[in-house]
C-alpha cells in the first residue's frame, strides 16, 4: 500500500515539475528535482524539518505559563493548527491531485476503495502539522505526565476530523462540476456556503459552552462542564478519565464516516465528475486585459468546484469569530479595527496554496497562450484578493455605519491584503522568466505565514508608534517593491 501510495506521490510531483518550463526543459534539472521531491520520505521530514522550528516557538508558549491550566488552554489553542491544516490541504488537494488524473490507472482495477490511497497521500501532507505540536507535547509531558502524551492523542484525532471532513466536503461537491445553467454559480456558492456553516457548528458549539459555564448552576444537571466540540474538547486532558472516555467517543464516530466516505469517493471518482446540464447560450467574444482575463477565468473554475470555492473562503472564515466579537463588544475604533485586518491579511495569503492549483492541468493551455509571467501573477493578485479585501470592506463598512471617520480605513482593507498576496508571490515566482506553476505544501504555507507575520509585524510597530497613514504608505511601498520585485 506504501509503495503504491509513494510511486503517487511522484507521479504528481512529476507532473508539477512538467509544468514549470526552466526545469522540464532540462532534463538533468527534472531527474535531480524528481529524486529530491519525489521522494515521500524525503518530502515529509524535509517539511517536517521546516515546521519544527515552527513547533518550538509552540512549545515555548505552552511552557512558558508555568501553570497547568493555563499550559492546557495555551496547548488546545494551538491544536487547532492540525484540524485546519488537515481540513484546508484535504479539501483543496484532493481537488487538484485528481484534475492531475494520477488516479486513472487504478480505476479500471478490481478494487473496491481505492480511494484510500487518495487518502493516504493527502494524509502525507498533514504529517508536519502533526509533527509542529511535539515540542509542545513534550513541554506538557516533562512537566505534568499523562496530560502531555493525551495531548498528543488528541491533536492525532484533531488531524484525523479534519482530514475526514476535507473527505466529506471533497466526497459531497469536489467531484461536482457545475457547468451551465441560469443559477449554477449560485448553487456552487451556496453549497460553499453550507459547507462553512457546517464548519462554524464547532464555533456555535464553543458560544453554546461558554454560555453554560455562565449559568453552570442553573444548567449543572443538564450539560456536562465539558465542550464537545474539537479543540475545546482539549482541555478536558486535564481530567484523565474523562478525556480518555471522550477520546473514544471520537474514534467510534469517525472512523464509521470515515469508511463510509471512502467507499463513496472512490465511486464517485470511478464514475466521473457530475455534470448539471443546462440550455445552450449564446458567445459573446469579449476582450480584457490579460490579467483581468486570467482572474475571470480563475473565478470560474472555482464557481464550479465547490471544494476550490472553499480553499478560498476558509483562511477569511477562521477570523471571522474575532471580527463578529470585536463589533459586537463596541469595537469602534481604529486600534479595535486594525488589529482585525491585520489578521484578515494574514490569513489570506494562505490562499496562494488554491490560487495556484485552480488550473491543474490545463495549465498546459496557458502556456500556449501569449501571457507573461507577470501577466499571469497579476490575475491571480486579483483572484487572490478578492475574498480579504471583501471581508475587510465588509468589517471597515459595518464599522463605519457606527462610526463614520473610520471609512479612512478603507485603503488598508486594500493594502494590507495586496501587501501580503505580493510577498506571496514573490516567494513562489522569484527568478522564474517563464510562466510555470510552482510546487506549494504545508512547509512552504507555513514558512510564508512567517513571512507575511514579520512583514505585518513591522507595518503593525509603524502604526503604533507613528500612526495610520504612516502604516499606509509603509504597506504600499511593500506591495510596490514585491510586485516590482517578482515582475523582473
Amino acid at each position: 500500500m506504501l509503495e503504491i501510495v509513494g510511486i503517487l506521490y511522484k507521479e504528481l510531483h512529476y507532473r508539477r515539475l512538467k509544468n514549470n518550463p526552466q526545469i522540464a526543459s532540462d532534463p538533468k534539472k527534472l531527474a535531480k528535482q524528481l529524486k529530491t521531491s519525489g521522494d515521500l520520505v524525503k518530502g515529509v521530514i524535509f517539511q517536517s524539518a521546516v515546521l519544527l522550528l515552527f513547533g518550538f516557538m509552540i512549545g515555548m508558549a505552552v511552557n512558558s505559563t508555568n501553570d497547568e491550566f493555563k499550559a492546557v488552554v495555551v496547548f488546545s489553542t494551538y491544536a487547532m493548527l492540525p484540524f485546519v491544516m488537515a481540513l484546508y490541504t484535504t479539501a483543496v488537494n484532493a481537488s487538484y491531485a485528481t484534475s492531475m488524473c494520477i488516479f486513472e490507472p487504478l480505476k479500471p482495477l478490481p478494487i473496491k476503495t481505492g480511494a484510500k490511497y487518495l487518502s493516504l497521500l493527502l494524509m502525507v501532507d498533514n504529517v508536519p502539522a502533526l509533527v509542529a505540536m511535539l515540542p509542545a507535547v513534550a513541554f506538557l509531558t516533562l512537566s505534568y505526565g499523562i496530560v502531555g502524551f493525551l495531548g498528543l492523542l488528541w491533536v492525532v484525532v484533531g488531524a484525523f476530523l479534519g482530514h475526514t471532513l476535507g473527505l466529506v466536503i471533497f466526497s459531497l461537491f469536489g467531484l461536482r462540476t457545475s457547468i451551465g445553467g441560469r443559477f449554477s454559480g449560485l448553487k456552487t456558492l451556496a453549497r460553499a456556503i453550507g459547507i462553512l456553516l457546517f464548519i462554524g457548528m464547532f464555533y456555535a458549539i464553543n458560544y453554546l459552552q461558554a454560555y453554560v459555564s455562565e449559568h453552570y448552576e442553573e444548567l449543572a444537571g443538564l450539560f456536562s462542564r465539558y465542550a464537545i466540540a474539537y479543540p475545546f474538547s482539549v482541555t478536558s486532558i486535564l481530567e484523565p478519565p474523562t478525556s480518555v472516555l471522550m477520546l473514544l467517543c471520537y474514534v467510534a464516530v469517525l472512523v464509521p464516516v470515515y469508511l463510509a466516505v471512502i467507499g463513496k469517493l472512490w465511486e464517485g471518482m470511478g464514475e466521473g465528475r457530475i455534470v448539471s446540464q443546462g440550455g445552450s447560450t449564446v458567445f459573446k467574444a469579449k476582450t480584457l486585459l490579460p490579467a483581468v482575463a486570467i482572474a475571470v477565468k480563475d473565478f470560474k473554475i472555482v464557481f464550479r468546484k465547490s471544494a476550490l470555492l472553499v480553499g478560498l473562503i476558509l483562511p477569511i472564515f477562521i477570523v471571522l469569530p474575532t471580527a463578529l466579537s470585536v463589533l459586537s463588544e463596541g469595537g469602534t475604533s481604529e486600534h479595535a479595527i486594525m488589529p482585525v485586518l491585520f489578521m484578515i491579511a494574514w490569513m489570506g495569503s494562505i490562499g496562494v496554496d488554491t490560487v495556484l492549483k485552480i488550473d491543474g492541468l490545463a495549465f498546459e493551455v496557458l502556456q500556449s497562450l501569449p501571457i507573461t509571467p507577470s501577466q499571469f501573477v497579476r490575475g491571480k493578485l486579483i483572484t487572490m484578493n478578492a475574498v480579504p479585501v471583501s471581508a475587510g470592506f465588509l468589517l471597515v463598512a459595518m464599522a463605519a455605519y457606527l462610526k463614520p471617520s473610520l471609512v479612512r480605513l478603507l485603503p488598508a482593507a486594500v493594502v494590507l491584503p495586496l501587501m501580503t498576496s505580493s510577498l506571496a508571490m514573490l516567494y513562489f515566482y522569484r527568478g522564474e522568466k517563464e510562466l510555470s506553476l510552482p510546487e506549494t505544501n504545508v512547509g512552504d504555507v507555513i514558512v510564508l505565514m512567517i513571512l507575511n507575520g514579520i512583514a505585518l509585524g513591522t507595518v503593525s510597530v509603524v502604526w503604533f508608534l507613528f500612526g495610520y497613514w504612516y502604516t499606509l504608505a509603509l504597506a504600499l511601498a511593500g506591495v510596490v517593491v514585491f510586485l516590482k520585485a517578482v515582475s523582473t
